[in-house]
């Protein structure tokens, strides 16, 4: 069974993809990122603190998730919110598939059908995740997806042995080019921050797009970041991405 805390129809908002998209968040995560610092009250009334997406990562609200056991009753739920554009639009929305993370079910049926379902419609499909597990690439259409990286730092308080996994992330960009590192930065913690993201690199023999994104989930904290995060992008030769969505909806969910 799949778990599903959310899919809704928005934009992407983050990385070089700013476009409309269908974004389908799974359940469950393999790290806390107690260092974010984002706190949520949990439906038993626990106190959580972790990343910005703590309804989906954190298994105490797992009653509030769908569960999927074949990809066509998930596809046809994504469908129901699939947009019908004028006939004259040829754009088709973005599929993101997020979390949590993803790749923890990156070797069930459920999620390999949808993903194979909406590439042969012509979606371009993204999956983001951490990059700290293992995974094999077994089938031929899974070297069309784009994988956004976020490998995370020290910072996010997690040990290096399980945020860090140069074999995957070279993996990835071995069999799917267009993929691309995103590394969330908080300016407090920037030198050692800057001196991982060059350790990684150097275990990473693939040419890879890396992108800088501020530390900020709410709009307070993403404007308090960003101008720093800007500046250290251009300094270093990176590229920035920004969260659009938290510009314009603040920390609401869904959307």
């Amino acid at each position: 069974m799949l778990p599903i805390q959310e899919m809704y129809y928005s934009c992407q908002c983050e990385g070089p993809r700013i476009q409309p998209a269908i974004l389908i968040r799974c359940g469950l995560c393999n790290l806390k990122c107690l260092g974010f610092g984002c706190k949520l009250t949990a439906p038993d009334g626990t106190e959580l603190t972790g990343c910005d997406t703590i309804r989906a990562a954190n298994p105490k609200f797992k009653n509030t998730w769908d569960f999927y056991d074949s990809w066509e009753s998930l596809t046809d739920k994504v469908d129901e919110i699939m947009p019908k554009y004028s006939k004259h639009n040829h754009l088709k929305p973005d599929i993101v598939i997020t979390g949590g993370e993803p790749l923890l079910y990156w070797k069930d049926d459920v999620l390999q059908g949808t993903i194979q379902y909406y590439l042969s419609r012509g979606h371009h499909v993204t999956i983001e995740t951490n990059a700290s597990l293992n995974i094999e690439f077994t089938r031929k259409y899974q070297d069309s997806i784009m994988f956004s990286m976020s490998v995370k730092l020290s910072a996010s308080g997690e040990p290096e042995s399980k945020r860090l996994n140069p074999e995957t992330v070279t993996k990835i960009v071995e069999h799917c080019p267009s993929s691309y590192l995103k590394f969330v930065i908080n300016p407090e913690t920037w030198d050692t921050d800057y001196v991982e993201i060059c350790n990684f690199l150097k275990s990473v023999p693939a040419f890879v797009d890396v992108y800088l994104m501020p530390l900020g989930g709410n709009k307070i904290e993403l404007d308090k970041n960003c101008r720093f995060v800007i500046e250290k992008a251009i300094q270093y030769g990176f590229k920035y991405s920004d969260r659009l969505h938290i510009r314009a909806w603040d920390d609401k969910p869904g959307v």
